[in-house]
């Protein structure tokens, strides 16, 4: 008995059934007609978006014909915990897909463009979009990975971040990984590390973790050559340099951020993490560095398209909260606070993205 559930706004669910059962209800209760002699089966049950769980409240079946067989009320549990199954599936994507699915209208003023969606969530793990994590790393070590990753963006603090940052890169070395994987593996974890420092204005603890992941990342390149990979690990954590260190560093190295990512879209002309450097080029800065946020608005909408496969959290935040800086530049509020709003749901303790909405509302 297969069941599929669709996101809408009052929690409908449709569960595809060779009698063709409908189950339905409003805010938070789901109430199924099994057409059969069972007849009514009501689940009660709703999605805490605090615990990031399923609360289970109450269930109810209601029996009109007379043969009250046991055969029939398992049949009942069965469709029930299938119902769950389908709704709880649901609702651990909720948070991010389903309040968001059909973003403002773009201006007239801004381009001839629109966005299509806000992007989908990928359900796959990797390390990048479309670069799977080493195969020799253990489930343990991915997880830990992940879960340092969502807390940099939730800007859980930095003594914390740092000291697991530490602790994975102890992991990685003594996994048998080869050498580019084990580089690439590095770099990612001190790219992160740094990020989580400079989020909370700390140059001095910033500084040497990119420097670490700028030296991982040119060890892949070593390793493996300049594959648009290895190009988009080194412009990462060099962009940020570029922005903390003197202004001798910020001309040697900030016009290679986008050579980089030209090279890498050379090869790869649908990689997201270079258009994504692209793009941020245009929507953060001002106009005399750089900045052209009608510019950034239009490739972040051929952006979004790529997107809507689904791609990793961190991406798809990352996308979001360029679109509504962009949009926040041109002073177009509303449409910048439906971007800063999308990408809460993916971060709700993002501190930019907090007091970005915050400044939008005064």
């Amino acid at each position: 008995m297969p069941v599929t559930v669709l996101s809408k706004k009052d929690w409908l669910a449709r569960v595809v059934h060779e009698n063709d059962s409908i189950a339905h209800g409003a805010g938070s209760s789901l109430v199924c007609n099994w057409r059969r002699p069972i007849n009514e089966w009501y689940i009660n049950i709703k999605y805490s978006r605090k615990r990031k769980s399923l609360i289970f409240l109450e269930s109810m079946c209601v029996i009109h014909s007379r043969r009250q067989k046991v055969g029939q009320l398992a049949s009942a549990m069965a469709f029930a915990l299938l119902l769950l199954n389908g709704y709880y599936a649901w609702a651990q994507q909720a948070p991010a897909q389903s309040a968001f699915l059909a973003p403002p209208r773009n201006p007239a003023a801004v381009g001839n463009f629109q966005f299509a969606s806000a992007g989908a969530l990928s359900p796959k793990q990797e390390l990048l979009p479309g670069i799977a994590f080493p195969q020799e790393l253990s489930a343990d070590a991915i997880k830990a990975f992940l879960g340092l990753r969502d807390d940099v963006y939730n800007n859980v603090p930095p003594e914390t971040i740092d000291a697991r940052a530490a602790s994975l890169l102890k992991i990685v070395t003594g996994a048998p990984l080869s050498p580019a994987d084990r580089s690439l593996m590095n770099a990612r974890i001190a790219y992160l590390a740094g990020r989580s420092w400079n989020d909370h204005k700390n140059k001095k603890q910033a500084v040497p973790w990119f420097e670490q992941a700028v030296s991982a990342a040119r060890s892949v390149i070593d390793i493996s050559g300049e594959t648009p990979t290895s190009l988009i690990v080194l412009a990462e954590p060099l962009g940020e340099l570029s922005i903390l260190k003197d202004l001798g560093f910020l001309l040697a190295n900030g016009p290679k951020i986008g050579q980089y990512a030209s090279k890498a879209l050379e090869s790869d002309p649908h990689n997201i993490k270079a258009l994504l450097l692209k793009a941020s080029a245009l929507a953060y800065p001002p106009p005399i560095w750089g900045g052209n946020y009608k510019k950034a608005l239009e490739m972040y909408a051929g952006i979004v398209l790529l997107c809507e496969g689904g791609v990793q959290r961190d991406v798809l935040f990352d996308l979001r909260v360029g679109i509504a800086t962009a949009y926040a530049n041109l002073r177009l509020s509303e449409h910048a606070a439906w971007w800063f709003r999308a990408a809460l749901e993916l971060y709700p303790e993002n501190n930019y993205a907090k007091s970005e909405l915050e400044k939008l509302s005064k």
